[in-house]
């Protein structure tokens, strides 16, 4: 399988676990990063192997520290 998509599927996860428990006990601070260090540290050298593509897990990183209660309504 390819790695892009293996990081992908791992994003979709932790991204529903996430809105699962927001939806739960609701979003607190550094909401998603233990998510975020866990998926760097698995996929530290698809960063170094492909600069060219964009990262994936910075782009969840953003999505994470950008996610807020008007999201939770959307869903």
């Amino acid at each position: 399988m390819d790695i892009k998509i293996k990081i992908e599927r791992d994003i979709k996860k932790a991204k529903n676990k996430l809105i699962a428990k927001a939806k739960k006990t609701g979003i607190y601070e550094n909401f998603g990063q233990k998510e975020v260090v866990e998926l760097r540290n698995k996929y530290k050298y698809y960063d170094c192997m492909h600069r060219n593509f964009p990262n994936l897990i910075d782009l969840f990183d953003k999505w994470c520290m950008n996610f807020d209660d008007n999201d939770l309504k959307l869903m």
